[in-house]
């Protein structure tokens, strides 16, 4: 009996464990996907300053991935201008799919879930 209590116990603190790891991984990554989106200016340094210590380049080589990176950004906003009315119409008829499908009270369910989730709706409907 004392060895299944002991074995019992250390499941349990491994279980907690586990748990604890995806609430944080999740608080993580969703504070990560947020700042990306709401900033998405910030992307293009971040890039820049891992691959320079990773790679360890040399000051001619930060210049030429700087434009390299630069240049890219450019063209991704150029495609997200083009391309974000037609991103808006999808994820707007997504949501009324969604909630045509549901139950009055999952439907209310649903209303306060995207405003728990609103900053990264709004972040996905705004970005630039």
């Amino acid at each position: 009996m004392k060895i299944f209590k002991s074995l019992l116990l250390v499941v349990l603190i491994f279980m907690a464990g586990v748990v604890a790891g995806v609430v944080a991984t999740r608080i993580v990554v969703r504070h990560v996907v947020g700042e990306v989106l709401s900033h998405p200016e910030t992307v293009q340094p971040r890039i820049e300053r891992n691959l320079v210590s990773h790679l360890q380049l040399d000051r001619d080589q930060r210049t030429k991935l700087h434009a390299i990176l630069s240049n890219a950004h450019e063209q991704m906003q150029s495609l997200r201008q083009e391309y974000r009315p037609k991103m808006i119409l999808v994820l707007s008829n997504a949501d009324a799919q969604v909630a045509a499908l549901l139950t009055l009270e999952q439907q209310a369910r649903y209303e306060r879930w995207k405003e728990k989730n609103r900053p990264l709706i709004d972040a996905l409907k705004h970005r630039s």
